[in-house]
């Protein structure tokens, strides 16, 4: 069986988002990111369970902001 290697104790893109943080902000920082992540993912589970996923992931076909030409 394969071990699961822990996480970081400073995420890097936590890191990368704050360049002059001390370690304890960075630590900090990246406690609150990744409890930030895990509600976003509990609300993805969510979605996904009721079958609305489709609802908020209707996108047009092309983007109009992208290809406008001036």
């Amino acid at each position: 069986m394969r071990k699961i290697k822990e996480p970081p104790e400073i995420a890097e893109i936590v890191r990368h988002w704050m360049p002059n943080a001390s370690d304890e902000e960075l630590k900090e920082a990246t406690v609150n990111f990744r409890a930030y992540l895990a509600v976003l993912y509990r609300i993805f589970l969510r979605l996904e369970a009721e079958g609305r996923l489709d609802e908020i992931c209707d996108f047009p076909e092309e983007d109009d902001r992208v290809n406008r030409r001036k």
